[in-house]
């Protein structure tokens, strides 16, 4: 199979246009459409439905561009290792994690990266864990900053996958100003079962957290709203939606903080890669900055 076959195959997935294709690879929009042509051969089946100007993957190219997109990653991860040997940090890094962790952890780590190492550039792709996980076993994300437990991301479905962790922080409990449970009267966590509750998803790594931390104490969460990301369930929780764990630096004026030496719950964040995979300079270098800039 002709590499740049499946490069030109990725541009046109990725824009839906043969002429936008054409002009990112620097090449004639028939030179595209003969490389397409060339890999729908090799292949046996059409990739692309034409539907005037509109280009769409068949079922056929639904089927192979993660695939491709994975070929395409390790060739250019590849290329770095050996163009990089013996030089300085350069090449692409591309870093998996979740919207809380880039936005309020990551983003000023990244700053401080980039400026001992101005060659690398650098792609961040916010993902729910299990999508994450997948990307960085097959390729596509060289590391990922995920939840954890404190011991282990789940990678039950991921054995090629080692983490570490390399930072942690407290949940606090809160919910709006005027909430009934911000009342003096209400001495006891046991109230919280009787308000509807903002968490994360079942099964997730926070919410077994959570889960865990309330059993403790004899609560059962009657939840009313699962949201993935902190941001989303502070939001919700300030409205008066209900009551609700985040991060303490998402922590506002709009939020009361209720008694959280009573129930606390901790936020662990690991790095994970696979282990099977040889780490660009890049890569390694970024890894290598992980536990003094973050711990």
């Amino acid at each position: 199979m002709d590499i740049n076959n499946l490069i030109a195959f990725i541009e046109v997935a990725e824009k839906q246009s043969f002429s936008r294709s054409a002009e990112s690879l620097q090449l004639t929009q028939p030179a595209v459409s003969k490389r397409i042509a060339a890999l729908e051969t090799e292949l046996s089946s059409r990739l692309f439905d034409r539907i005037g100007r509109s280009v769409h993957l068949t079922e056929a190219g639904r089927v192979l561009l993660p695939s491709a997109l994975q070929i395409s990653s390790e060739l250019t991860r590849i290329e770095d290792v050996i163009c990089n040997l013996g030089k300085e940090v350069s090449g692409k890094l591309s870093i998996g994690t979740a919207e809380h962790v880039g936005a309020h952890h990551l983003a000023p780590m990244l700053k401080q990266f980039r400026e001992s190492y101005p060659d690398v550039d650098v792609d961040v792709h916010s993902a729910s864990t299990n999508e994450t996980l997948s990307n960085v076993e097959n390729g596509i994300l060289d590391i990922a900053l995920c939840s954890s437990d404190g011991k282990s991301v789940s990678t039950k479905q991921h054995v090629r996958l080692c983490d570490m962790e390399v930072w942690s922080e407290n949940l606090l409990l809160v919910a709006s100003k005027d909430h009934p449970i911000t009342r003096s009267q209400y001495e006891s966590m046991e109230c919280l079962a009787e308000h509807p509750s903002i968490l994360p998803p079942e099964r997730s790594v926070i919410r077994n957290s959570i889960d865990k931390a309330l059993s403790r104490h004899s609560i059962g969460a009657t939840v009313s709203i699962e949201a993935i990301d902190f941001q989303t369930i502070k939001s919700m929780s300030s409205m008066g939606l209900g009551w609700a764990f985040i991060p303490e630096v998402l922590v506002d004026d709009s939020l009361a903080v209720i008694d959280a030496d009573k129930v606390s719950v901790k936020h662990s964040v690991a790095m994970v890669r696979n282990n099977d995979r040889t780490m660009s300079r890049a890569a390694q270098a970024f890894v290598d900055a992980l536990p003094t800039q973050l711990i």
